[in-house]
């Protein structure tokens, strides 16, 4: 891995503080401020909830294989993962966003109602496809019926530590998600346990400040409730301008999400308040633009392209158009779209930047030699070769 770092430190620091995935967070142009003056008690002695179906979801033991209707019906979700597990649900799930766009929502929901047929082998069927909705899922009903009275003692239990840096960090990601949900969204709180697990803070931190702004569990906690987050406010900086410094660099990775909600969708505004921020995490959160970005532009690498030059020409430019490139190689179905984005890019030092961020994301995702020799043999001249070697090929 020491050969993938040369020209690419940003990226692998990210990684190894737990920083470095991208997510899509679907736009709300008419987001609801809420003061950011409240507060809230300790959710620490809350008590566990025995998960269990809710009561307006009916199995059909007929639904079939190709069913289109788990996208948006949860009865059908429902059945879908009773019948065919887990894996199969996420992996059609994934081949439905061609009709209807971002599966992590749908996603989210078959990894709960995962956790509550078959208990923590939810963890194991989870693949990456979703931007790990299902695993993300699975974890919040777990600490719904749970707690985390043992959240040190279960992480391994949860997250398999054996698996690789892309992983691991998807999953305690995913704990950020959950603790969010079993608090009731008390951001404070939920960063204070993070602290305590025994590996990837930070990565937990990330979950944490991505399901701040989502705020897309609270609407379908299984009791039914709903607990949007107290600290969102009309300030395009907030949270992060009142974290502890060390969480400020993770919150500023994904706060222009929250931005793009105030300025419907504007990112050229979004790339102004990004230069407004303290220069030490500037480099965060055009990052997090890039993510935005390259959910928004989908399959339209120049789009992406284009929005990403809303900022001024040079390292923060190049870590915008990394974070868009690296949102549209999620899991191996989105190489192509990575290569065609590297090469339609003009300057040298952004096809560069571009080639790095990709290879770095294929020795994460991509396991057999010959799947990484036939991602290599797609880039252009004289990447081919430089991608041949960081492969070890």
């Amino acid at each position: 891995m020491k050969k993938l770092v040369v020209g690419l430190s940003y990226l692998m620091v990210f990684i190894a503080g737990g920083v470095a995935v991208y997510f899509v967070i679907p736009l709300q142009k008419n987001a609801p401020a809420v003061s950011h003056h409240d507060t809230h008690n300790s959710s620490e002695t809350k008590t566990p909830v025995k998960a269990k179906q809710p009561v307006s979801l009916k199995y059909d033991p007929s639904i079939p294989k190709e069913s289109a209707a788990i996208f948006s019906n949860d009865s059908a979700l429902y059945s879908y993962v009773k019948k065919f597990g887990l894996k199969q649900s996420i992996t059609h799930l994934h081949e439905l966003t061609v009709l209807y766009g971002d599966c992590h929502q749908p996603a989210h929901k078959a990894g709960r109602f995962a956790y509550d047929l078959f208990s923590r082998e939810a963890f194991v069927a989870a693949g990456s496809e979703c931007h790990s909705g299902g695993l993300h899922g699975a974890i919040e009903a777990y600490f719904h019926e749970n707690g985390i009275a043992n959240l040190t003692e279960d992480i391994d239990q949860i997250c398999r530590p054996e698996a690789n840096s892309f992983f691991d960090h998807q999953c305690i990601h995913g704990i950020g998600h959950g603790l969010m949900a079993w608090s009731d969204y008390a951001l404070p709180d939920v960063l204070k346990y993070c602290d305590r697990l025994p590996r990837l803070a930070a990565s937990c931190w990330s979950g944490a400040f991505m399901e701040n702004v989502v705020g897309g569990l609270a609407q379908h906690h299984h009791d039914g409730g709903s607990a949007p987050s107290k600290y969102l406010s009309n300030d395009p900086h907030y949270p992060c301008t009142i974290v502890e410094d060390q969480y400020k660099a993770g919150c500023y990775f994904y706060q222009t999400s929250r931005m793009i909600q105030l300025f419907n969708g504007d990112f050229t505004k979004v790339a102004a308040a990004c230069s407004e921020t303290n220069q030490a995490y500037q480099m965060h959160c055009f990052s997090s633009m890039g993510r935005d970005v390259g959910g928004r532009f989908r399959g339209d690498p120049v789009g992406a392209i284009n929005s990403c030059g809303s900022v001024l020409k040079g390292v923060m430019r190049i870590h915008c158009l990394n974070g868009a490139v690296q949102d549209a190689f999620w899991d191996a179905s989105g190489q192509d779209n990575a290569m065609t984005f590297c090469k339609k890019l003009v300057d040298t030092a952004e096809k560069e930047s571009c080639y790095k961020t990709t290879l770095t994301r294929a020795t994460q995702i991509l396991t057999t030699q010959s799947d990484r020799n036939q991602f290599c043999q797609k880039a252009e001249d004289p990447f081919r070769k430089s991608c041949l070697l960081g492969m070890g090929l």
